[in-house]
């Protein structure tokens, strides 16, 4: 429609986005406001905060409680939500987890002159929350906050395995996968054996999976309760992890992960390393 019959209440695409930021922007100051200033405050005193009006800020309010994000007390006053410090504690693990982990992961990187990565599970993929390049060419693909799919990769393949019998069958349902090379693992009796090999090992190699000419190997980090809460991981050029150079790097990598563990609350260590997993096809 050309823009001079446009109804004026039609808002276009452009406006709508902005319109969205703004809105962000007043969420974002009255959960600065209930976390810097007041625990708790009424529709008037959070308005007056934020420089808005009574009615917007009543109507934000009242939708962020139903999202969670507040709540609402009987004298009709708001304050921070309970998933809010749900998340937060999440968060603050996380941030935990990367300052106990990245002193172990300097000292592997210094070892093995490899990229060291420290990723996690959000959802159907992997998080790269900590990665400290080696002295390799840099061909990897993996960066700083970037992601992964489950399936390939090192790290990804580690917390794939994690994943409760019920979880991982709901997962390999949408098999196969699209593959990122020739020797991504797509099919759901492969990932499936795959995983099996990793608990038994206690790590798992990844061959050109991600990236062609580009090996990896990672092992998982678990918590206090023995849940795998993250991988450990190494990549570099494929022939780095072939023959005695794997059973090596599998010592070390593991030997990492124990540390980080145990860092972590873990009494028990991991199971005692195996043979190393083949880098036949099945291993990527």
């Amino acid at each position: 429609m050309p823009n001079s019959l446009r109804p004026s209440h039609e808002a276009t695409p452009a406006q709508g986005r902005q319109e969205g930021i703004l809105v962000l922007n007043k969420v974002r100051a009255i959960l600065d406001a209930f976390a810097n200033d007041v625990t708790r405050a009424g529709p008037s005193e959070v308005a007056a905060r934020i420089g808005a009006n009574k009615s917007t800020t009543y109507r934000l309010l009242t939708s962020m409680e139903r999202t969670g994000l507040l709540d609402r007390f009987p004298d009709g006053t708001f304050g921070l939500g309970l998933w809010l410090m749900e998340l937060g504690s999440v968060v603050e693990s996380r941030l935990d987890l990367r300052a106990i982990a990245e002193p172990e992961l300097r000292t592997l990187r210094d070892a093995t002159g490899l990229t060291a990565f420290l990723t996690v599970r959000h959802g159907r993929q992997a998080t790269c929350i900590s990665r400290l390049a080696g002295s390799n060419v840099d061909v990897l693909a993996l960066r700083l906050g970037g992601v992964l799919p489950l399936y390939c990769g090192a790290g990804p393949r580690v917390l794939l395995a994690s994943l409760s019998a019920e979880e991982l069958e709901g997962y390999l349902a949408e098999a196969p996968f699209p593959p990122l090379t020739p020797h991504t693992l797509t099919a759901a009796e492969a990932l499936r054996a795959d995983a099996g090999r990793s608990r038994v090992s206690g790590y798992v190699v990844s061959l050109e999976d991600v990236t062609v000419g580009v090996g990896a190997l990672g092992a998982p980090v678990r918590d206090a309760s023995g849940d795998v809460i993250a991988a450990v991981s190494v990549a570099g050029l494929k022939h780095e992890f072939e023959g005695q150079a794997l059973v090596k790097l599998a010592g070390r990598v593991r030997s990492t992960a124990d540390r980080v563990s145990a860092a972590m609350g873990r009494k028990a260590p991991n199971a005692d390393p195996g043979s190393p997993v083949s880098p036949g096809p099945a291993a990527g």
